[in-house]
């Protein structure tokens, strides 16, 4: 995969990674009305969504050429 495809890509996942992320927390953290329990786990998901976006964060920084890893 080229240098070009591979950020595309990245970049991509991590804007979805980031309105997964937004979402998530705004859901949780909302005011609720009535007494039925939650359908959807929804501060997990954010917290899957902010653990993958670091991890794609880290795969863009390395793109440019920055080492992050051991030597």
């Amino acid at each position: 995969m080229s240098l070009s495809n591979d950020m595309t890509i990245s970049l991509i996942g991590l804007t979805i990674c980031i309105f997964f992320g937004v979402v998530g927390f705004r859901n949780h953290f909302k005011k609720h009305t009535t007494i039925k329990p939650h359908r959807l786990p929804w501060m997990l998901i954010s917290l899957a969504a902010i653990a993958t976006g670091f991890m794609l964060l880290v795969h863009v920084v390395n793109l440019f050429g920055l080492e992050t890893g051991r030597h």
